[in-house]
């Protein structure tokens, strides 16, 4: 995917374009539904991009007729001494392996922070699946270095992945930017790299019009680092200073009211509404009621959050890194901002709310870039890549 056009495919899977027919239908031919396994060691509880990712990737292979189970931290019941080995994802391939003698499934989706264990049960040849490595975001590059510590988490995060990528049958990537380094830094082969977005579930399509409040910004994520909040914060002060009467949703921050709270200005705070934890529908009514979706994420993979926006006609203004790189047109669908300077960023805010005939052409050039987006779309294009993995 390049700045949201389905048409353009990415170099390294244009073989796809050749062999992917015949394999299709050679897994056709067989008689059976493919089967697909997706693993991560995460909790059900938790809400997060991963959880429903891995969802709604099942559920798009299930309506084009495949048959796909995600499994997550609940389903590794009676397992957990392993917890504390060394090897990333031994936990998952022990938790599993009876079922797996069962049901022996065609392809194994997992994690990255479970895929070292699962690539070397294969080469051991207790698997016979073809694994395919999910990276939401290329662990290593999330890192943030604050002091030695560090120095121990990315050994263990970087050496597991370094011995074991290079020897997995495929790598989905949901940007260019981490395929890039997979293939530069880790050594993979770039016929082994496929490159999809996340998908949007179906309730963010609802049709009809929606009235947006006037001068409404949202924020979405965890309210963490990395995700931007001090540059968020001093942009919104400035932001609050030019336009008094500009509202401020931030939610899913995962974190108390009042602690969120006492990162923001005074004039900021008395402006703005936190939600810590939204469902689908509450999102939506969100994305549909805001003229802006604020990203000034320093690293990410994909925001499902933004492509969720996008499909409820909300556009976004993000920081130039990772997916947003490849599915937001600057000026048209919405904007980069390749600084985190908080004057920068108030800057962009404030020219755009006051142009609300740019933020309307921006709203429907979103809506249109996420029908790429699609649950059953998505599917169809990963289940060619998964055909000409296994062809």
């Amino acid at each position: 995917m390049t700045h949201g056009h389905s048409t353009n495919i990415p170099v390294e899977l244009q073989w796809l374009q050749v062999h992917s027919t015949a394999a299709v239908r050679k897994w056709a031919d067989r008689g059976k539904r493919v089967v697909i396994w997706i693993v991560a060691d995460v909790a059900r509880s938790i809400p997060g991009g991963m959880r429903r990712h891995m969802e709604l990737h099942a559920e798009g292979l299930e309506r084009i007729g495949h048959h796909a189970t995600v499994f997550l931290a609940e389903d590794l019941v009676g397992f957990d001494g392993l917890r504390g080995l060394r090897l990333r994802g031994a936990l998952t391939v022990a938790a599993l392996h009876e079922r797996y003698a069962r049901e022996r499934p065609d392809i194994v989706n997992v994690h990255t922070q479970c895929a070292p264990a699962w690539v070397s049960a294969r080469l051991a040849r207790f698997i016979s699946s073809k694994i395919v490595v999910m990276s939401y975001a290329a662990d290593e590059r999330q890192l943030e270095w604050r002091g030695p510590r560090d120095v121990l988490r990315w050994a263990n995060i970087a050496f597991p992945a370094r011995l074991s990528f290079p020897l997995a049958d495929g790598i989905w990537c949901v940007n260019q930017q981490d395929a890039e380094y997979y293939i530069g830094t880790y050594g993979v082969d770039r016929s082994r790299i496929g490159r999809f977005p996340h998908a949007v579930a179906d309730s963010f399509y609802a049709g009809g019009s929606w009235a947006r409040v006037p001068n409404r910004l949202l924020f979405v994520g965890t309210w963490i680092h990395r995700k931007g909040i001090d540059v968020l914060a001093g942009a919104l002060k400035r932001v609050v200073s030019a336009l008094p009467n500009v509202e401020i949703v931030l939610a899913g921050t995962l974190s108390q009211e009042g602690l969120v709270r006492s990162m923001l200005d005074s004039s900021v705070a008395e402006r703005t509404k936190i939600i810590d934890r939204a469902n689908d529908a509450e999102l939506a009514d969100l994305y549909r009621s805001s003229v802006l979706l604020l990203i000034p994420s320093r690293s990410e993979g994909l925001p499902i959050t933004m492509l969720e926006a996008m499909a409820c006609g909300c556009p976004p203004l993000a920081a130039a890194n990772s997916g947003m790189l490849d599915v937001i047109v600057p000026g048209v669908n919405g904007w980069l901002e390749v600084s985190f300077e908080e004057e920068k960023w108030a800057s962009r805010i404030i020219d755009l709310l006051a142009n609300p005939g740019v933020l309307a052409a921006a709203s429907r050039a979103a809506a249109a870039t996420a029908e790429e987006f699609r649950v059953e779309r998505v599917a169809r294009r990963v289940a060619d890549w998964y055909a000409g993995l296994t062809a």
